[in-house]
């Protein structure tokens, strides 16, 4: 029985690398949103950087499972009395691995951040950077053109990946165009597969939030993550907010998962997210646990408002 999910789990990650490239996806994308999309770095006035660490282990147990980890920077500029605009700057390096199938990611970032009016925040970015392909041969037919013809690691430039959000201090709405730049597993050090098409994607989540009381906020996010030639994969996310410190909720993504979340902050800025998700497909009788772990060193839990004091005054309309 083990053997025959661990084939499935193969050729599931052979699709899912040389036909798809799906992104790594995280149950916890509001506290990663800065993965999903370049628009969204930066959008706190009053966070000055912002510095996650996060890392992802599906199907605990299982041979060659799929994981991610992630670690990004980001600064902003911002005018030290009024302000309508600024800028923020930031660096994203990930990593995903699916069984013989490693690909790496690193991103500069530049966002720049509009104030439509004193609710309605605009915020555009981009990613840009490259992207490495790595294949482990020992567990592959060496016999296989496809095999043979792969190189062990190859490196595909210019990966580029705009995104656009439109937020306010209640609800927020972001899009973002994965592997808009990269065609193919193919670049400098050869090529992997026989063909390997790279499709463009896109990530689109919608957000919103209210006070139940002084003390209690919640958010509920959406998340679509998908090409064009095919169904979404669709995550639903609801939190609790706790008085700025604690959180915790769930989250349902298509017919995969269902998760647990827990979130609490330490020191004022260190930000701490745990999730479990339990598979609820067939791989819950192989492996039904996976497991999810983010920190953060920023002054914003939540995205909550912090008021700030300038000449001009404006609403913060961070999210």
């Amino acid at each position: 029985m083990i053997k025959k999910y661990f084939k499935i789990l193969f050729f599931v990650c052979v699709a899912h690398v040389c036909v798809a490239q799906q992104f790594p996806q995280y149950t916890q994308f509001i506290f990663n949103k800065i993965g999903y999309s370049p628009a969204a770095s930066g959008t706190s006035v009053n966070a000055p950087f912002e510095l996650i660490f996060g890392a992802r282990t599906q199907w605990v147990g299982v041979s060659n499972n799929p994981k991610s980890g992630f670690v990004s920077f980001n600064y902003n500029f911002v005018p030290q009395r009024s302000y309508s605009k600024w800028h923020n700057v930031g660096i994203y390096i990930d990593q995903d691995q699916n069984g013989n199938f490693v690909h790496n990611d690193v991103w500069l970032s530049y966002t720049f951040h509009l104030l439509l009016s004193r609710k309605w925040l605009l915020s555009t970015g981009i990613f840009a950077g490259i992207k490495q392909y790595r294949i482990t041969k020992s567990n592959l037919d060496r016999n296989d053109p496809a095999v043979s013809g792969s190189a062990n690691a190859l490196i595909a430039l210019p990966d580029i990946m705009p995104g656009i959000r439109l937020s306010n201090k209640k609800v927020f709405v972001d899009l973002s165009l994965p592997q808009v730049s990269i065609f193919s597993q193919r670049g400098i050090g050869g090529k992997i597969g026989s063909p390997s098409k790279v499709i463009p994607q896109y990530i689109l989540s919608v957000g919103k939030k209210g006070k139940f009381n002084d003390y209690n906020t919640l958010q509920v996010a959406i998340n679509l993550h998908g090409s064009f030639v095919g169904l979404p994969s669709v995550e639903l996310n609801a939190m609790n907010y706790y008085d700025k410190r604690f959180a915790f909720g769930m989250s349902v993504r298509s017919k995969n998962f269902v998760s647990a979340i827990v979130q609490f902050r330490l020191l004022g800025t260190v930000n701490v997210g745990l999730a479990y998700d339990l598979s609820i497909n067939k791989m819950f009788r192989a492996s039904p646990n996976t497991g999810e772990v983010m920190i953060s060193f920023s002054p914003i839990f939540g995205g909550e408002r912090i008021e700030k004091t300038t000449v001009r005054v404006v609403d913060e309309c961070s999210f």
